[in-house]
């Protein structure tokens, strides 16, 4: 079910009008669609947990077998999942204007470029257009290399502009114990805006910000009122802004970009791992290692999970099958945090759906799921894939942080010059 790719020197992709005019793309069509549909007779709406996980092993990465086949060290007595049927899933209509319009000019910059991070750009490796934020939809829907898959996941832009609740515990199983968690957050992009006004970017740009982020910390009560606002920016030269608001001392901290690598507040997921990866693309290097079908999270209902206290991973996952790509990531510099990491990305939305990591002596440290669903912003009338759930657990040490993020809108209209500033986060502080 694994089929491994020898690749050489990665040459940049170029997309035809061809390819363009039959975009987008299932990922099952033909004969496989069939094959798929075979299957599913005998496996779709089959409840899959410890005593028959070794029937659909083949479909799953080793790291989440070895949870769910002992659910006892992860503080269940069972843990269990479902399979549905494959269903495509379609780009938003501003997504397929945007790559329609941009893919076939897509280019990779032949030339290196100076960057803040050790290793820098190599040639071949930058997407061309990218500092002055004209580039949008994703520019290279039909990979070659890796380089180009993960300039599609750079691509996502969640919606444009997005609130939304995590709510999650930090679980130690084997005291059963939980810290909770609550942090609304806001996104907002600047630049490879699809959907909402203004498209494809903010012409009032002077910093060259290419998107914001806030999250204020409502629970755990010992650190609520805490505020944490990010900037990323075009230029490769400028390292990520980052500054957080402490209700204890009522004072803002400017803290350095490393600090996104840190895990937040006790759970295993730091600001980094976001959606896969959360940095400049160019921080690592990237490369195809293989495909693999697999079972992953795409269309589901979080209202069908289920876990009791002290159990550190979701039960009622509801998962379809995939002919993942296997993307594994290396950071350039010495000393990052992880020294490999394999992102197992969805061919339709060119989403990391499950991520495994390993620590800087090579063993495996984390894992995570960043499952999907659909959310239909009623204003209008656009369904957008939402990554609602953000799970991490750590493998070594054997505790786990289920949390879900529940849409609350997309399409905020944010006054995008006077939110994402100190002065503004000071007073929301205050």
């Amino acid at each position: 079910f694994t089929f491994t790719t020898l690749l050489s020197q990665p040459c940049p992709a170029v997309t035809t009008e061809e390819q363009m005019a039959n975009w987008p793309v299932p990922m099952y069509q033909g004969e496989e669609l069939e094959k798929v549909r075979e299957w599913e007779k005998t496996w779709a709406g089959k409840r899959i947990n410890q005593d028959n996980i070794d029937q659909v092993k083949d479909f799953l990465s080793e790291q989440f077998y070895g949870m769910y086949s002992k659910p006892e060290d992860w503080g269940a007595e069972e843990l269990w999942f479902t399979i549905i049927p494959y269903k495509q899933i379609l780009p938003t209509p501003g997504q397929t204007a945007m790559t329609k319009k941009h893919a076939p000019n897509a280019k990779l910059d032949p030339n290196p470029r100076k960057a803040y991070w050790d290793g820098e750009i190599d040639a071949n490796e930058y997407l061309m257009g990218w500092e002055t934020g004209d580039q949008a939809g994703f520019p290279f829907p039909f990979p070659e290399s890796g380089i180009e898959m993960a300039w599609n996941l750079e691509s996502v832009t969640r919606g444009d502009e997005k609130s939304f609740d995590r709510n999650g515990v930090v679980v130690n199983p084997r005291t059963r114990t939980e810290r909770r968690a609550i942090q609304p957050f806001i996104i907002q992009y600047f630049t490879g805006r699809c959907d909402y006004e203004p498209v494809p970017k903010f012409e009032k740009n002077p910093k060259g910000v290419r998107r914001g982020e806030y999250l204020y910390i409502e629970e755990p009560l010992d650190v609520r009122g805490t505020r944490y606002m990010e900037l990323r920016y075009l230029n490769v030269e400028k390292p990520d802004d980052v500054w957080v608001w402490f209700p204890l001392f009522r004072r803002i901290r400017r803290m350095g970009y490393s600090y996104k690598s840190d895990t937040i507040d006790g759970s295993d997921l730091g600001p980094d791992d976001a959606m896969g990866w959360n940095g400049h693309v160019n921080r690592k290097k990237w490369e195809i290692v293989g495909r693999k079908e697999m079972l992953l999270g795409r269309h589901t209902d979080t209202s069908k999970y289920e876990k009791t206290k002290g159990q550190a991973v979701w039960s009622g996952l509801q998962l379809e099958r995939v002919p993942a790509y296997m993307l594994e990531a290396k950071f350039k510099g010495k000393d990052e945090v992880y020294s490999k990491e394999m992102l197992y990305m969805d061919p339709e939305t060119w989403r990391c759906l499950q991520k495994v990591t390993w620590d800087r002596q090579g063993r495996v440290w984390r894992h995570f799921f960043f499952h999907t669903e659909i959310f239909k912003d009623k204003k209008k009338g656009i369904e957008h894939v939402h990554t609602f759930e953000l799970y991490s657990s750590d493998l070594q040490r054997r505790h786990g942080c289920p949390s879900i993020d529940k849409v609350k809108e997309i399409g905020l209209n944010l006054d995008h010059q006077k939110y994402w500033t100190i002065q503004n986060l000071q007073n929301l502080g205050y």
